[in-house]
């Protein structure tokens, strides 16, 4: 009787392992891939041209608006009444907010008085070498190197840093910089003063406003397909683990806005945080921030997201 029992009791205790072990088999692929990586996986450089990059982005690009589907007024821009409630948002925190919003056509919808002021870049610099990069290496200008495809993707879509020096490094940034300041006529936009100090490069609202509506109107010349590609891919986290999902990419804008952000503290004592992008029906809008290096993250975030939302609002 004691045998019998024993022996019950073993076969019940193995289809419990047995049971056990499939609960595990299920779930342990959902526990490996859900992961706690401090960085987000390397992005595998395209094994493919640039030429062909170019190719595919334009084949995959959003059609452009109709020439007249929207006609700028200017008059029906209520840009005073803009103007004053960014006043009111920047307040609190005593933040400097510069902005410009352009139509599909580039024309000028609303710009803030001090949107030609030169201010530090952060990583809106990378807009201006990885166009570079793209425009040249198309045109048989320059090589670029195995990697360097994903460094460029990995510098715009999660705004890598580490990516960013390499390609500096290697295709002397500076030039790049002083080349695309000069192509597309920016009077704000310089290197910084201290070599391989990129984030400390200079530019301006107006700067910005004028190199994405140039890129957005020809992008086939200016290697804009992919650049614009690339800057729609924008993910919610950087590879630093900043929160990239503020301004344009989190006032929600239309679907296909391509947008670029940008954060640093503290040079000069200063914070910065840049919202940049083309929003879905062809608007160029650039904002820029700047506070004391006391004010919070969370503090000039709210007036960043509150100025894009006012300026979306206000010049559509």
């Amino acid at each position: 009787m004691t045998d019998a029992r024993t022996r019950r009791i073993r076969v019940a205790l193995a289809g419990a392992v047995v049971a056990l072990l499939a609960v595990v088999a299920l779930v342990s692929p959902v526990l490996c891939t859900a992961g706690w990586a401090e960085e987000p996986a390397p992005v595998a450089a395209p094994d493919v041209p640039v030429r062909q990059l170019e190719r595919d982005a334009a084949a995959s690009a959003p059609e452009p608006p109709l020439p007249g589907a929207r006609v700028a007024d200017e008059a029906g821009v209520d840009g005073a009444g803009v103007l004053a409630e960014l006043e009111e948002i920047a307040a609190p925190a005593a933040v400097s907010l510069d902005a410009v919003v352009l139509d599909e056509d580039g024309r000028t919808l609303l710009t803030s008085p001090s949107a030609d002021r030169s201010v530090p870049s952060a990583s809106l610099v990378k807009l201006l070498v990885v166009q570079q990069l793209l425009a040249r290496s198309a045109a048989g200008e320059l090589a670029l190197g195995p990697a360097d495809p994903g460094r460029m993707e990995r510098a715009i879509t999660v705004s890598d840093d580490r990516a960013m020096s390499l390609l500096w490094d290697a295709h002397d940034g500076a030039r790049l910089v002083r080349d695309a300041a000069t192509a597309f006529g920016l009077t704000a936009t310089a290197p910084p003063e201290v070599p391989g100090q990129w984030g400390e490069a200079s530019t301006s609202s107006a700067d910005v406003a004028r190199f994405l509506g140039r890129v957005s109107a020809d992008p086939g010349a200016t290697g804009g397909h992919v650049l614009l590609l690339w800057m729609r891919g924008a993910v919610g986290t950087a590879a630093d683990g900043f929160d990239q999902r503020f301004g344009f990419f989190a006032a929600g804008p239309e679907a296909g806005a391509a947008v670029k952000q940008g954060w640093m503290c503290c040079v000069a004592g200063q914070r910065h945080l840049h919202s940049v992008g083309v929003l879905g029906d062809g608007r160029v809008v650039a904002l820029l921030a700047e506070a004391p290096a006391y004010a919070t993250w969370a503090q000039v975030r709210r007036a960043v997201d509150d100025a894009a939302a006012a300026l979306v609002a206000g010049t559509a």
